[in-house]
């Protein structure tokens, strides 16, 4: 995924911001469910790889469209890939 924002976002306040995007429409419940990890993050770039369970993927995914602001900063984050594996999806993104 990508954050698009004019200000600085670190993996801290993008991680947060999606545990409480979760919890929000899902509960403490389904947050459980996601299993979701971050695995990469690049700050420059603003791009994000993430891990969640196949079962709570359209959970997460929901959960990130509803992110509009993080720490009072504008924010939009878009999914740019999805893929079964890690090693799969590292190797879309170079394509």
């Amino acid at each position: 995924m990508q954050a698009e924002s004019t200000e600085a976002v670190d993996q801290t306040q993008l991680m947060n911001a999606l545990w409480n995007a979760i919890t929000k429409l899902y509960g403490e419940h389904g947050a459980s469910q996601t299993g979701l990890t971050l695995i990469e993050y690049d700050p420059d770039e603003k791009l994000a790889v993430i891990r969640t369970n196949n079962t709570a993927l359209n959970m997460t995914r929901a959960s990130i469209a509803t992110i509009t602001k993080i720490e009072e900063k504008p924010i939009a984050i878009h999914v740019l890939a999805i893929s079964g594996t890690i090693k799969a999806l590292y190797k879309n993104l170079r394509q």
